[in-house]
C-alpha cells in the first residue's frame, strides 16, 4: 500500500511538482510523505462547440496525459462520504473555513481490471488544503470495503498505513458514510515550464446512489446538460500567460463547480422549489 500527504498552502510556499492522478504501483511497505505547494485550480462549464476547440488547441500545447487509453480518455468513479444530515454538503455550499472530504476513487479503461483503489482526505483549515491519499490493492478493498458496510475498522494490519488511518479516524469521528458515486469520462493534458500545468475536459457526468463502486450505475442520473463538459486547470504556482490568452479566447468565466454538490442536488432534490435546470452544472462559457 502506498500512501501520500499533501499540504496546499497560502500563496508565498514555494511550488512543489502535481502527484499523479493514477495510482501506478503496489510498495511492499507503507510509505509516505508531505509536500507543501501553492496550486491555482480553476473550472468552468463548457458547451459541445467550446470544448471541442479547447480540446483541439490544448493538443496542440500540451502532451497528452500518459495514463490515458489510446483514444486520450480514461474513466473516473468517486464514492463520496458524507454524515447522515450532509454535513460535508452543507459546509461546502456554505464555504466553513474548516471542512473535511472524504472519498474513494478508482481510475482506468475496465473497472474490473482495476488492481489500486485510492482514499482520499481532503481537509481545509482556512487557507490551508490538507490532502491524504492511501492506494490500496483491490484484495485489501474488499475488507475495507466490509468496514464500511458494517460500521467497524478494518483489520489492524490495514491501518498501519497513515492515509487509511486518517480516513477511518475522521470517518468515525464525524459518523460519515457512503453516499453517493459520480463518475466520468476525463481527457486530461499535461505541460512541464516553470511550474506543472495540468487540465482536464470532463464529459458524461452520471451520479447514483447505488454504492457499488466496480458495478453498474444504476439509475445514474446525469449530471450536465447534453454536449455540456467541465473544462479545469490546476497549476503548482501563477496561471502561465498562454492559458490566460485560451481562457480569453473563449471568454471563459470561472465558477465554484463541486462535482458532490451537484450530484446531492440532483439525486436528493434539496431545494423542494428548484427547478429542474438548477440540478445541471451550468455553461460558464
Amino acid at each position: 500500500m502506498n500512501s501520500e500527504t499533501t499540504l496546499v498552502a497560502s500563496p508565498t510556499t514555494v511550488a512543489a511538482p502535481l502527484a499523479s492522478p493514477m495510482p501506478t504501483a503496489v510498495a511492499p511497505m507503507t510509505s509516505s510523505r508531505a509536500i507543501m505547494l501553492r496550486r491555482l485550480e480553476l473550472k468552468y462549464v463548457v458547451d459541445r462547440t467550446t470544448r471541442t476547440a479547447l480540446a483541439r488547441d490544448l493538443a496542440a500545447l500540451m502532451c497528452p496525459d500518459t495514463h490515458a487509453g489510446s483514444d486520450g480518455v480514461y474513466l473516473v468513479r468517486s464514492l463520496y462520504f458524507d454524515t447522515p444530515d450532509y454535513m460535508a454538503y452543507q459546509e461546502k455550499l456554505s464555504g466553513a473555513a474548516i471542512r473535511h472530504k472524504l472519498r474513494v476513487r478508482v481510475y482506468g479503461q475496465d473497472l474490473s481490471q482495476i488492481p489500486l483503489i485510492r482514499l482520499e482526505v481532503k481537509s481545509r483549515y482556512l487557507n490551508f488544503v490538507h490532502k491524504i491519499t492511501a492506494d490500496v490493492p483491490r484484495e485489501d478493498y474488499r475488507e475495507i470495503e466490509c468496514a464500511f458496510k458494517q460500521r467497524t475498522l478494518p483489520p489492524a494490519r490495514l491501518l498501519d498505513n497513515d492515509g487509511l488511518k486518517e480516513f477511518f479516524r475522521l470517518q468515525r469521528l464525524y459518523n460519515m458514510e457512503p453516499k453517493i458515486i459520480v463518475q466520468y469520462r476525463r481527457q486530461a493534458f499535461e505541460r512541464k515550464e516553470a511550474s506543472r500545468v495540468r487540465v482536464s475536459l470532463d464529459d458524461e457526468l452520471l451520479a447514483t446512489r447505488h454504492l457499488d463502486l466496480f458495478g453498474p450505475l444504476c439509475g445514474a442520473r446525469c449530471l450536465l446538460q447534453p454536449g455540456h463538459a467541465v473544462f479545469e486547470i490546476k497549476v503548482d504556482g501563477t496561471l502561465p500567460y498562454w492559458l490566460h490568452l485560451l481562457i480569453s479566447k473563449y471568454n471563459l468565466q470561472n465558477e465554484a463547480v463541486s462535482k458532490y454538490c451537484y450530484a446531492v442536488r440532483g439525486e436528493g432534490r434539496f431545494s423542494a422549489t428548484g427547478r429542474e435546470e438548477e440540478y445541471f452544472l451550468r455553461d460558464s462559457s
